[in-house]
């Protein structure tokens, strides 16, 4: 749910949500990212980023703000090459889905069993939003790297990770302020799904 909703109370958790999120997502991205590549940019170390604003994105922000959804700071899959390129960013893209899916049902836990907050609530119902918009195949979201295996080459995919995110904010910004929420109502079953899971006990 977009955070203009809110009150004051439900926009601090919400933030301290986000931070969580793209501090897991981002920071456990590029700790692999600089483990495990062949070569790596200029002043990249191997080390989890436990600053959380050092991992937010602008456009990501400006989307979760708008959208309930986004994404942390990215790394330039141009600058750190695996041995195996696509499959290794392939995989490596699934870290940001798994790590707000592992909030989701960490937080589902500690809500089952010991405490009920309204901060834990938040933190699973966005938790879930993320994973589930992760499915969407424009870049920088998981579902892109579908599209990149199946690509002969990397340049139209370079165009199309150049502008991914500028399209997402335009989805977002048309499902916000036409008052045709197309891109809730097509996400809603899939967060359904992952709300049943993760709550599942």
């Amino acid at each position: 749910m977009p955070l203009m909703s809110f009150n004051s109370e439900e926009l601090l958790y919400h933030f301290i949500t986000l931070l969580i999120i793209v501090t897991f997502g981002s920071g456990f991205t590029r700790l692999f990212a600089s483990a495990f590549s062949k070569t790596k940019p200029d002043g990249e170390k191997a080390g989890f980023e436990f600053n959380p604003l050092a991992n937010l994105d602008i456009l990501g922000t400006i989307v979760f703000i708008l959208g309930g959804f986004g994404w942390g700071r990215q790394v330039d899959d141009q600058k750190i090459r695996f041995k195996r390129q696509k499959l290794g960013w392939f995989l490596l893209s699934l870290i940001a889905p798994y790590a707000s899916l592992s909030l989701a049902l960490g937080a589902a836990y500690i809500k089952h069993f010991f405490w009920t907050d309204r901060v834990v609530e938040v933190l699973i119902s966005v938790s879930v939003a993320v994973t589930a918009y992760h499915i969407i195949p424009i870049p920088p979201l998981f579902g892109s790297r579908l599209i990149y295996l199946v690509l002969p080459g990397e340049r139209v995919w370079r165009i199309f990770s150049k502008f991914g995110p500028f399209i997402i904010l335009g989805l977002v910004l048309i499902d916000r302020f036409s008052g045709t929420p197309f891109l809730r109502e097509m996400m809603a079953p899939v967060v359904d799904v992952i709300t049943k899971f993760a709550l599942y006990y």
